[in-house]
Formats: C-alpha cells, structure tokens, sequence
C-alpha cells in the first residue's frame, strides 16, 4: 500500500512540476516569411520524384519484368503506372481536366523507354509544380500517390537485392 501511495505521489509531483516549469513563452513561427504552399509541395515533388527516378536508373533492364509473386505490377508496370499518373495528376494540377490513362503502363515497358518516358512526365509535372497558377489538391493528390507507390518500389528493390535511394 505505501509503494501505490509513494508511486502515486512521484506522479503528481512530476505532474505539477511539469505544469509549473511549462515555458511561458507561446509556440509561434519563426521570424520572415512562411513559406509558400506551391514550395513546400514542389520541395515533397521534388523528393518522391527523385527516388524514383533514381530507382528506375538503378535497376538493370532484365529487371524490368521482375514481379515478387503472380497478381502484381512488374517492376516495369510499376514505373510505368506512376508515370501515367503524373501525367494525370499534374495535368489537373495544371488546369487540364484529362481521364486517366494508362497508355504508358499498357505499352511497352522495357527500361529505356520508361526511364525516357518517366523524364518526360517528371519535366512537365515540374513546370506545373513551379507555376504560381498550380491547383494544389490534384498536386498534394500526386505526391501521396507517388509516396504509396515508392514504398511499393522499396520492396521490389530490396527483393532484388538493390538498396533503396532514399536509405
């Protein structure tokens, strides 16, 4: 009973002190400007897109058929599907209202022409992210997106003995 009571004690005594000691300052952002939402969506673009770009580069062109089991993308499909929806996403980002299209994942899917098709896709999603006219829901979409898939694409690279870029 005395070691609940002492236990009990040491609790609000921390508690108080925790109150007591609290800084009395209050959280506000840093002196200048905030930055701008287009930027710190262009930075998140920036980042994902590179990864996967650089995995795409990193990974040899028989790899491209590799698939962890039956019923999912090949390395390939994979890269090709998140080339189709930055063509989707920026292009609603940009203003356009286009379907989805999977033409690029339905096509060939060979290393060379990904990796030429995925910087194409990347090039015009980043004049999209750069513009100050961007609708930044599609972009925010895109990046979410892009992120799920690279977490696909860690997995197939690890299985293929290739560490990820972003390790």
């Amino acid at each position: 009973m005395r070691i609940r009571i002492l236990l009990a004690a040491c609790c609000l005594l921390f508690v108080v002190v925790s109150i007591l000691t609290k800084p009395t300052v209050s959280v506000r952002a840093q002196d200048g400007e905030k930055p701008k939402t287009g930027a710190v969506l262009n930075k998140g673009f920036q980042e994902v897109s590179g990864w996967i770009t650089k995995s795409a580069d990193m990974v040899p062109a028989e790899k491209y058929e590799y698939k962890p089991v039956d019923g999912v993308r090949t390395f390939g499909q994979l890269i090709a599907h998140v080339t189709d929806s930055y063509v989707y996403f920026c292009a609603h980002g940009g203003g356009n209202k286009v379907q989805w299209s999977d033409a690029v994942e339905k096509g060939k899917t060979d290393k060379a022409t990904l990796v030429a098709k995925l910087k194409e896709a990347t090039d015009k999603c980043n004049a999209v992210y750069s513009s100050e006219s961007a609708q930044f829901p599609p972009l925010m979409d895109n990046i979410a997106h892009t992120n799920l898939h690279y977490g696909n694409i860690i997995t197939y690279l690890r299985m293929m003995g290739i560490k990820p870029p972003s390790s």
